[in-house]
């Protein structure tokens, strides 16, 4: 096979080599970017955050309302149990339980209020624990799957690697220093068609000799305008 053929080749080769490793790169920053499921805990952390004193603060009113419940009992039973004869001490007791009762009311007002701000927090707690664990859930198996490209990639690219190093081996050194230098310079493409009489990548129309010498093939051969070395197609 001609040299400029086997460069030819070699650039296939180191392209699919690009393209694996490329894959195998977005594949990595794709399996530690937990952004997502990150977001999604910390939504839940702040939920029951916010929950906690809301649950506090009910269980409290619930306290005190029972404690004011059972004094407003005990003030009713004595003062109704004839026991208490003074006028102003029955006075005094009457308005203490208009006051308990009013307290009472306020207490109770109050604590539905507080209930309903625990069940809309419990309800948007339920809400972000289940969207936390469907990504999760998500992740895990596109991880899984990213894990089994990422293996094949992997196994790929290693034969790759050998098929270039079997390659490079039938290059001459003059040739594939050559090859090498433009690499950087060419975006990995230093090798291009000659088709039609132009250069398959700047589309360059080349000159009679240059067609004629790469068609030869017996010297590496390139583009009058861009400098890729050229190779005949037939």
């Amino acid at each position: 096979m001609a040299q400029a053929q086997t460069l030819l080749q070699l650039q296939d080769i180191e392209l699919h080599m690009l393209r694996c490793q490329k894959r195998l790169n977005d594949i990595a920053a794709l399996l530690a970017d937990s952004r997502m499921t990150d977001a999604a805990q910390a939504h839940v952390a702040a939920v029951q955050q916010a929950l906690s004193p809301l649950r506090a603060k009910s269980r409290n009113l619930e306290l005190e309302l029972q404690s004011t419940t059972q004094k407003l009992q005990a003030t009713e039973a004595q003062l109704y149990s004839g026991k208490v004869k003074n006028p102003k001490e029955m006075q005094d007791m009457e308005q203490e339980i208009a006051a308990l009762k009013r307290r009472r009311g306020q207490l109770e007002e109050t604590l539905l209020e507080a209930m309903m701000a625990v069940e809309d927090q419990e309800s948007e707690l339920r809400t972000a624990d289940a969207t936390l664990q469907r990504l999760s859930a998500e992740r895990q198996d596109a991880n899984r799957d990213l894990t089994r490209e990422q293996a094949q990639l992997q196994t790929q690219l290693a034969a790759l690697r050998a098929e270039r190093d079997a390659v490079a081996a039938g290059i001459s050194a003059e040739n594939l220093a050559k090859y090498n230098a433009l690499r950087p310079r060419k975006n990995n493409q230093p090798v291009a068609l000659l088709e039609a009489g132009s250069c398959s990548v700047c589309g360059v129309e080349q000159t009679l000799a240059i067609t004629r010498e790469a068609q030869l093939s017996q010297s590496l051969v390139t583009c009058l305008s861009c400098g890729r070395i050229l190779v005949y197609k037939h």
